[in-house]
């Protein structure tokens, strides 16, 4: 039998697992449908029961990770009843082999393939109400940042470097930016998605119908989320500058740069690290956006 399929038989049966006990757990009696073939970390499958009803399984083989996505489900009710689209989460919890998984409604959408001018303007619509919308003070963004740009900074710098050319070429862009600005100090108080990419967002007639993996939401500064969103492959040129600007507008430029170089050299490293094609070809986009903002430091 071809590898691939028994790794899709395994990955129905564990599913099937988590389903069962979250049906057991919390009186539905959801079946599963078919897998999303979007992510890349963890499980997401399509849900149906016997009346109809369409709602998503999530779930983790990561166990570190269930503490999280049991505390993310507190944020998420806080957000959704300040009105941000994202979708009800059903039921949450960790199975008996201390897998994470959270149940959330079905919501109408796809994924843009490219981020135009139309696109960044609503996806600025929404970062924009990202501001003051602070879920978890004790989850925080901006800490994250900040270490990771000093007491991990040089290790960071090396482990980039070593991805190959075009990794030390991001370095140097990188080491240039920051130097720009001179030290940074990130705000907090804001809704901090964590992996706000243009895979993450849902569109449907015109608008954002939902933003979805928001399970490492936390505090800090929407800036972060503006430099995740920099960091995606397909964003036509006009649509960046708009971004850029949008962003730069939140804590200034230095922010912006600040943030972006952490969301790029971050990752370089990871997706070389898990020999990921599209992504390790994206690097150079990544170094592409850093002279873009070093640009606009300089005037140009």
């Amino acid at each position: 039998m071809p590898q691939s399929n028994m790794s899709d038989r395994a990955d129905v049966r564990a599913a099937q697992a988590v389903l069962s006990e979250a049906n057991h757990a919390h009186g539905t009696q959801f079946k599963l449908n078919h897998r999303f073939d979007d992510g890349v970390q963890s499980g997401a499958w399509l849900l149906l029961d016997d009346n109809g009803r369409r709602a998503v399984l999530k779930w983790s083989p990561v166990r570190d990770w269930a503490r999280q996505i049991e505390r993310a489900a507190g944020g998420i009710a806080k957000i959704r009843a300040a009105g941000y689209p994202t979708p009800a989460w059903l039921a949450v919890g960790t199975n008996t082999d201390g897998f994470g998984y959270q149940i959330q409604d079905f919501v109408p959408g796809r994924s843009p393939n490219q981020v135009t001018t139309s696109e960044a303007q609503l996806l600025i619509d929404i970062l924009e109400t990202h501001a003051g919308l602070d879920p978890d003070p004790q989850r925080c963004w901006s800490q994250f940042v900040t270490t990771c740009m000093t007491d991990r900074r040089d290790d960071l710098l090396q482990q980039t470097a070593e991805t190959g050319p075009t990794g030390q070429n991001l370095v140097n862009a990188c080491e240039r930016l920051l130097a720009a600005h001179g030290p940074v100090t990130l705000p907090t108080g804001d809704l901090v998605h964590g992996d706000f990419r243009p895979g993450n967002i849902l569109f449907h007639a015109d608008r954002v119908s939902g933003v979805i993996d928001i399970e490492a939401l936390g505090s800090g500064t929407r800036v972060f989320d503006y430099a995740t969103l920099l960091s995606a492959h397909d964003i036509t040129p006009e649509a960046v500058q708009m971004l850029c600007a949008a962003g730069e507008q939140v804590a200034g430029p230095g922010a912006l740069a600040y943030c972006f170089a952490q969301v790029a050299l971050d990752l370089a490293v990871f997706v070389h690290r898990r020999n990921l094609r599209p992504g390790i070809q994206n690097v150079s986009k990544l170094l592409d956006r850093v002279v873009i903002l070093l640009n606009r430091t300089d005037g140009v």
